[in-house]
């Protein structure tokens, strides 16, 4: 128990810990009977009356508490502060917890656009094609608009700043920022602590971000050997001439 810890008694309840500051604190809010209600700290031997504690009160000189009002004789255990793992404290922790961000940047996407193609030719039918086509754009940015709002808050759910979101813009950042939103527990900037999901994730995710990485090697190796392919270049040539042909076109 911190020495500065203090405990007291308001109409019979004991409660506390606070500072001698806070005991101040509330005295000078009426919080505190100098006659009835009683104060214990670590090495007083027994509860004594708030008005006899030198500093608490102004006036230190007051008549001995009703014995009907005293506490037990026996000495006051003070009650000591429950320490939980802080790794089961995932639902305390404000924001958007794993499972809802995997859901809304993963799961959402994919099941907002199956909805919307299955309803298109309803709507055009109901709307028109003019209405649709704007209806289609706005459609479009509903999943990025989801994303960056869970991505705001899975990072406070991490006990991030919202301002690492934008991490997400910065090359080999990003795959960082994104490795603690896609396994991390809640509250992983304060305890440094991966759980056994945690733990999968991230396997899951560094094997995801190796392959891609292979991918994108590969292609840019045979993107660089074929271009000194003469028909490549042609076709590439004639895609640019026609691309200039249709923009020609009033």
């Amino acid at each position: 128990m911190p020495q500065d810890a203090w405990f007291y008694t308001r109409e019979g309840e004991r409660i506390g810990p606070v500072t001698f500051a806070g005991l101040q604190v509330i005295v000078q809010q009426g919080g505190l009977n100098p006659r009835l209600d009683m104060v214990w700290t670590q090495g007083m031997a027994e509860w004594q009356a708030a008005g006899t504690i030198d500093g608490l009160f102004e006036t230190r000189s007051v008549p001995e508490p009703p014995e009907a009002l005293a506490p037990e004789a026996d000495p006051y255990t003070p009650p000591q502060q429950e320490v939980t793992d802080p790794m089961n404290r995932e639902g305390e922790w404000p924001g958007a917890r794993r499972r809802g961000f995997l859901a809304a940047t993963l799961l959402f996407p994919v099941v907002w656009n199956i909805g919307f193609s299955l309803c298109a030719a309803a709507l055009a039918q109901q709307f028109g094609t003019e209405i649709m086509a704007y209806l289609g754009s706005v459609a479009v940015l509903v999943p990025m608009v989801v994303s960056i709002i869970y991505g705001l808050k899975r990072l406070v759910n991490l006990g991030m700043s919202r301002w690492w979101y934008l991490a997400n813009f910065v090359p080999i950042l990003n795959l960082w920022v994104g490795y603690r939103c896609f396994a991390c527990p809640a509250g992983y900037a304060f305890h440094k602590k991966l759980d056994g999901v945690g733990v999968a994730l991230a396997i899951i995710y560094w094997l995801i971000m190796l392959v891609c990485l292979i991918a994108i090697v590969v292609t840019v190796a045979l993107l660089l050997g074929a271009l000194d392919s003469p028909e490549l270049q042609q076709q590439i040539q004639e895609i640019l001439r026609a691309a200039r042909d249709q923009a020609a076109k009033p």
